[in-house]
Order: C-alpha cells, then sequence, then structure tokens
C-alpha cells in the first residue's frame, strides 16, 4: 500500500562567491559604473520524504531530474535600482530557461533583494570593476508519505473487510488492550494491519495468540475491532 502526497517548495539562494578579479572580473576603463556578473543555476529537484507513525521525518532520496546553468552578458549594478528594468531583464532571462511564468515575480524579487542589500559594498567599489553574482533557484517537488495515514487507511480497509464478513465491530476492553507484552524479534518479519516490515531487533507487541504487530497498528486496531486480525482470536470485551 502506497500513499503520498505533493507540495513543491521555491529554494533561492544568493551569494557572491570567491573569486580572483585577475580571473575574468577586470576593470574596465570604458564603464562609469560597478558591473554586475550574473550566474543563474535553474534546478528541477524531487525528493521522498517519511513521517514516521512518531512524527519523525527523514529524506529517503532526491533526484535532480533538469539543470540549467545561464550566465548573463555583464550589465551596469544600477539595473537593480529599477524595479521596472530589472524585472524586465530578469524575467526574459528566466523565461529563456524554461522557468514557469507563474515563478518569475518570486524569484526576481529575491534577486533584487539581495543585490540592494549589498549596495554599500558596491559603493566602495571603484567604477568599472566587476563583481561576480550566482543564483541558485531550485522547485523541489516534496513526495510526503505519512505511516499514519497508512495505519489509517490499512485499519479502515481491514475493519470494511470484516464488516463484510458479517463480524460485529466491537473494541477490546482497555485493560486487554495496556496488558499486551512486547518483546523484541530477532527475524524480520511484517506488520499484516500497515503492511510494512518487522525488521530484525525492533520492538514489537504480541497479541495473545503469538502474532506481532507494530504497538501503534494494533493498538488503533484493538479500540475498533477486539479481534486478531490474522487468526481471528479475540480479545474481551465490556460485553464478556
Amino acid at each position: 500500500m502506497e500513499t503520498t502526497h505533493r507540495c513543491k517548495h521555491l529554494v533561492t539562494k544568493l551569494w557572491i562567491p570567491d573569486h580572483d578579479p585577475a580571473d575574468g572580473y577586470s576593470a574596465s576603463t570604458s564603464s562609469s559604473s560597478v558591473r554586475v556578473h550574473l550566474e543563474i543555476l535553474w534546478q528541477l529537484e524531487h525528493q521522498w520524504m517519511n513521517i514516521a507513525s512518531d512524527g519523525a521525518a527523514s529524506i529517503i532520496s532526491r533526484s535532480v531530474v533538469d539543470s540549467l546553468a545561464l550566465q548573463l552578458p555583464l550589465f551596469d549594478y544600477q539595473v537593480f535600482m529599477s524595479d521596472h528594468t530589472s524585472h524586465q531583464m530578469l524575467s526574459g532571462v528566466l523565461l529563456s530557461m524554461g522557468v514557469d511564468p507563474n515563478l518569475h515575480d518570486r524569484i526576481i524579487v529575491k534577486i533584487v533583494a539581495y543585490a540592494r542589500s549589498i549596495q554599500n559594498l558596491v559603493s566602495h567599489m571603484a567604477a568599472g570593476m566587476v563583481f561576480p553574482l550566482r543564483a541558485k533557484i531550485r522547485l523541489v517537488t516534496m513526495h510526503v508519505r505519512n505511516e499514519r495515514v497508512l495505519i489509517d487507511l490499512a485499519t479502515r480497509e481491514s475493519m470494511i473487510e470484516n464488516e463484510g464478513r458479517g463480524n460485529g465491530m466491537i473494541p477490546a476492553t482497555d485493560i486487554s488492550i495496556k496488558a499486551l507484552k512486547t518483546e523484541t524479534i530477532l527475524e524480520g518479519k511484517s506488520c499484516t494491519i500497515c503492511l510494512e516490515e518487522l525488521s530484525g531487533g525492533s520492538e514489537v507487541t504480541v497479541m495473545p495468540c503469538s502474532h506481532v504487530f507494530h504497538g501503534s497498528c494494533i493498538i488503533r486496531w484493538l479500540k475498533q475491532s477486539h479481534v486478531c486480525p490474522i487468526c481471528r482470536f479475540e480479545m474481551p470485551t465490556c460485553s464478556q
């Protein structure tokens, strides 16, 4: 059983890389202002995240499905001082890179804001000097797998199946649930409620019939149905 939901995050990082002024960033006497060498890296990335039943989140894997870098021709730093001019220039660049137009404004605002934040640094540079600026923009699609949702779905489906067999949906008593024992298994098995693996060395909850499950799975189950989902062993109920 597999169920995920997806969400997208736009991650924008800007920085001034370390550079040697003699290595492609020399002064230009033909310009009366500081010039910018802007490089933009655009990435489309997928990440798969698992949220355990205890709420702990972890990244399972990630994959960059598309990546494109573009270096802009040198331009005057003053371009960043004009909202209209900077938007027009950067929007054209992002469009040529295949970036979704719906994302342009959010990206441009961050690039311009960063460029303006270093205005004090630029003001101390001599006319004609060039400084490099890099922007890394990632559109990350998160595929989130929630174990608690899986447990709820599996439990619900199993209970619907039980109803179809004519079994009464009577919960086990709280006392009998609390009395269940736990143990550490040596060999891997699977929890038949959520269908997830029970790896060797993990702690499980044991039913009186000796079948083992994730603790959270079997507790949720017994609070709604008093029978073992494997062998139909009956736990005590309030009506007994």
